[in-house]
C-alpha cells in the first residue's frame, strides 16, 4: 500500500502530503478492520492487512501526532497478539517501535534529508530518541 512513499524516500524525496495522509487514512481503516478479527484470521496481503510498520512511518512523515499515536496503537494490539514473549522470548513494544523508526532512515540515503527530517521528527514525537547513527550514516 506505501510501495510509492518508500520510492520516494529511495530517492530522496519526501512524499506528496496530501497523498500521504488520504493513504494513510485508507490504510488505517483497512488495518482496524483487520485488527477487530481474531489473530488467527489475519491476511498478510499487504493490500488487505497494511504492515503496521509503514503505518507508523507514514504518520512520522506526515509529522502528524494524531496519526503516529493511531499507528502506534495499531503496532501495540499487533504486537500483544503476535508477541514471542509468549514463547518466553521478551522483546518489548519499544524496541520494536525503535527498530521501525530506524528502518524509516535507512530508506532515505540521504543524510540530509534524514537530518532535517530527525529535526522535525523530534518536535512531534519527542518521547522517541532517533539513533544518532541512522541519522548520520551514508
Amino acid at each position: 500500500m506505501f510501495s510509492e512513499m518508500i520510492e520516494d524516500l529511495n530517492r530522496s524525496n519526501m512524499p506528496d502530503p496530501a497523498a500521504l495522509a488520504k493513504r494513510f487514512d485508507f490504510a488505517l481503516t483497512k488495518k482496524m478492520g483487520v485488527i477487530k478479527l481474531p489473530p488467527a484470521f489475519w491476511m498478510s496481503d499487504a493490500k488487505i492487512n497494511p504492515r503496521s510498520e509503514h503505518l507508523l512511518w507514514a504518520a512520522m512523515l506526515l509529522l502528524d501526532r494524531e496519526r503516529i499515536d493511531s499507528a502506534l496503537s495499531v503496532m501495540a494490539i499487533e504486537f500483544s497478539e503476535t508477541s514471542s514473549a509468549k514463547d518466553g522470548n521478551e522483546i518489548s513494544l519499544n524496541i520494536v517501535i525503535a527498530e521501525a523508526i530506524s528502518r524509516l532512515f535507512k530508506q532515505m540515503p540521504d543524510a540530509s534529508l534524514r537530518h532535517e527530517f530527525a529535526g522535525r521528527l523530534k518536535m512531534v514525537l519527542p518521547e522517541y530518541s532517533v539513533n544518532e547513527q541512522d541519522v548520520t550514516d551514508d
